[in-house]
């Protein structure tokens, strides 16, 4: 949703969220306060942005992870049955590859896009409430098809639906299709995109993102074997970003326990 104000365009969604985070690293600022004897909310603020930092994981998400999580047991331990679980399997990386979220996300577009034989693909995450899609890389796109659809909602697009049902979404044709509505597809035909195949990153823990292919001829898409392949790289992204989310936010909460939100140097 958008507006305008003093003619200049405002993204609502994107203000609201805005406000939503902030208002949940204060909350998360408040605990740390209370609970190590923090000076103020602008030392607990950094403390957590710290070790979110040293970890890889979004300060947000921490901050969230902070305020659901259980206090600290008594004798300075937080998670004790803690198992360490390994790294899901990446088999379209180097087995040497040392990687991050982003990182991963980049990594999965490159095969995927090269697998299906196009030039022109993106992939997304799924935003705070997982309702939505955050574009996170677009190749062989213009900054405007980048910005529109920076964050998708609903159902006028492929990759929307994809996301709801959990299954590829196949569009042959793009301008006989229902699904898009109308500024989707003027974006769409403006970068000569007739046909597109989404693929959500579905794991055992949920859904992840989506990742798209287009084509600039209608009826074209990866082969049945290549689509079979789509999905084997979208599930195993998906259940590394869990591991990864899960295990890097509790080391996180952990390192930010041991040095009780005052971080060396």
């Amino acid at each position: 949703m958008s507006t305008a104000v003093n003619g200049q365009p405002i993204d609502i969604d994107a203000l609201l969220t805005h406000l939503r985070d902030r208002a949940t690293l204060e909350h998360a600022a408040g605990v740390l306060m209370a609970r190590y004897e923090l000076a103020d909310a602008p030392t607990a603020i950094q403390a957590l942005r710290t070790a979110a930092l040293r970890h890889h994981v979004g300060s947000n998400a921490l901050a969230r992870a902070l305020l659901v999580a259980p206090r600290p047991w008594a004798d300075g331990r937080w998670f004790p049955p803690r198992v360490w679980r390994s790294a899901p399997e990446l088999d379209f990386l180097p087995a040497s590859s040392a990687i991050r979220p982003t990182g991963l996300l980049w990594a999965a577009l490159d095969r995927v896009t090269d697998r299906a034989q196009t030039a022109q693909g993106d992939i997304q995450s799924v935003t705070t409430n997982r309702t939505g899609l955050k574009l996170e890389r677009a190749e062989g796109f213009s900054t405007e098809f980048f910005q529109h659809f920076a964050h998708v909602e609903g159902d006028a697009t492929a990759c929307g639906i994809a996301l709801r049902v959990r299954e590829p979404i196949t569009v042959a044709d793009v301008t006989k299709s229902s699904i898009f509505d109308r500024p989707a597809l003027e974006a769409l035909v403006d970068e000569n995109v007739r046909a597109v195949y989404s693929v959500p990153l579905s794991g055992p823990n949920g859904c992840e993102g989506v990742v798209s292919v287009h084509y600039r001829r209608s009826g074209q898409g990866p082969s049945r074997a290549t689509r079979e392949e789509l999905s084997r790289i979208a599930f195993q992204t998906a259940a590394w970003l869990h591991w990864y989310r899960r295990t890097a936010t509790l080391d996180a909460l952990e390192d930010l326990h041991h040095h009780r939100g005052r971080f060396p140097g």
